[in-house]
């Protein structure tokens, strides 16, 4: 598996990285051994969150036995840094370890909610307390609002990561000037979404597209030990695309627009228990 440095971090960490989402669907035995397996295929950079039902809970017990040969990386919605030192607290209960190497800021999609992380007692403020204490070594932000991100990282210089949706559909402007920004400052960038949750029907190809674009890991989720090895293979040689295979991308999603559910589920859940994200127009 080739591996890149997350900018200023300083981790050097697999292209391809285990986006964990989905395996909250699975019992817990499997979970451990998908862990296991994708440990065993060179994957090193470990994505959860909070938000993600039991993942958290699941990823730490899959690396539990090989912490040290692992980049675990977990977020919350935290905007105040009393929350920020709470939910880090609640992240070493669930993934049972005793620091984690990446925390991120969760989800910020509104300007309103950048200055109150931004703000003197702000989530931001509690972060770099935790990481002088060691209990957390870098901090990082999320969302799908690039030009907002953009922002963030010209407002902090505290904020060593960005992870945001990118691939070849949700390729604009914003999103190249996040890209340009994020490596003129020395920012790792993690790519959420490579498959636009799923429905690029060339899951290989786009990896591949991906990790010619300035990036320096992709998180797709995975559930199937097939796709664990299939991504690991993408991961151990991630050559760019010959002008025949762009085209088959390019031909591959043009179906698909620019309008389409991208599966995270933010949506959910319903107060109605209507299940959004399966419905189609």
């Amino acid at each position: 598996m080739k591996k890149r440095k997350l900018g200023k971090t300083g981790l050097h960490v697999s292209v391809v990285g285990f986006g964990g989402i989905p395996i909250q669907k699975l019992p817990m035995k499997e979970a451990r051994m998908l862990v296991e397996e994708a440990l065993d295929a060179g994957i090193n950079f470990f994505d959860t969150a909070q938000g993600y039902g039991d993942s958290e809970i699941k990823i730490g017990e899959g690396i539990k036995r090989r912490r040290e040969q692992c980049i675990l990386a977990t977020k919350s919605p935290c905007r105040t840094a009393e929350e920020a030192v709470s939910h880090v607290k609640k992240a070493f209960h669930r993934t049972k370890t005793d620091y984690i190497d990446l925390y991120q800021i969760h989800q910020i999609s509104k300007l309103h909610e950048l200055e109150k992380v931004l703000a003197p007692e702000g989530a931001l403020k509690g972060l770099i307390q935790l990481k002088k204490e060691g209990k957390i070594r870098h901090i990082g932000i999320t969302g799908h609002n690039p030009d907002l991100l953009r922002k963030a990282l010209e407002q902090s210089q505290e904020l060593e990561t960005v992870q945001f949706p990118f691939n070849i559909i949700e390729d604009g402007k914003d999103e190249r000037t996040l890209l340009e920004t994020a490596k003129k400052m020395g920012v790792g960038v993690i790519i959420m979404k490579p498959l636009a949750g799923g429905i690029i029907p060339e899951p290989e190809l786009s990896l591949r597209w991906i990790l010619q674009q300035k990036v320096d890991t992709v998180i797709p989720g995975m559930i199937l030990l097939s796709e664990v090895k299939a991504n690991a293979i993408v991961g151990a040689k991630p050559d760019p695309l010959f002008p025949q295979e762009l085209s088959h991308l390019k031909d591959a999603v043009k179906p698909l627009g620019k309008n389409f559910c991208r599966r995270c589920m933010y949506c959910m859940p319903c107060p109605e228990g209507i299940p959004i994200y399966l419905i189609q127009e």
